[in-house]
């Protein structure tokens, strides 16, 4: 049900957050309903409650910069929420390996958006990314709609750098290409200029 709410949320103007889940400031009610729904009355265990909101509420759980799309959110809240629902119904009964399943599931939820993270960032830095193509993905630090295109220098610092070594270099072989031909030249007129006056030499000698 949470990744079917997520659609209808639009992420959060400003947030003190430190990661992404910080932009949708209406999740952990969310969650509440979901696990009201997976666990039926009289209501989840509220360890179980808290160990889910702790995933969104904790701060710097992301490695930064940080962009995420809202539609890879949903995926993979919605795979987290199955997991939570079939180690509800394996575990019901023994709430230490519940909450034990729990937190893994939730380890692995955030690994694999850091994953998809990074697969956006390298996407956008590869050299086939196609410059007319655009996503729209959540900025991370301020929470705001971001569209990320190529070779962004927020994400590619890399290409970035090699681009200004590659200038600096040109920049310094144009002018001492400039110094060696204008010294090869000066020494190509001189050889020609020592061999017509050794030509001359010779007639001259020769006329004798």
């Amino acid at each position: 049900m949470l990744f079917l709410l997520l659609g209808s949320l639009l992420p959060a103007a400003e947030a003190s957050g430190k990661n992404c889940l910080h932009c949708w400031p209406e999740l952990p009610a969310l969650i509440d309903y979901d696990l009201q729904i997976l666990w039926g009355i009289p209501g989840p265990p509220s360890e179980l409650s808290q160990s889910l909101h702790s995933l969104f509420l904790e701060p710097q759980v992301f490695r930064e910069p940080w962009y995420l799309g809202q539609d890879h959110l949903e995926k993979e809240a919605a795979k987290l929420f199955n997991h939570i629902d079939l180690a509800i119904k394996t575990f019901r009964d023994d709430k230490p390996l519940l909450l034990e399943e729990v937190r893994v599931q939730k380890q692995l939820f955030l690994d694999r958006l850091n994953e998809i993270s990074e697969e956006l960032k390298e996407k956008a830095c590869n050299s086939s990314c196609d410059p007319r193509s655009t996503l729209e993905v959540i900025n991370c630090a301020n929470c705001r709609a971001h569209f990320l295109t190529c070779k962004e220098p927020t994400l590619c610092p890399a290409g970035t750098q090699r681009s200004v070594v590659w200038a600096v270099s040109l920049g310094i072989a144009l002018p001492l290409a400039v110094i060696a031909g204008g010294r090869y030249y000066i020494f190509w007129r001189k050889k020609k200029e020592d061999e017509k006056a050794e030509e001359v030499l010779e007639k001259t000698l020769a006329q004798l």
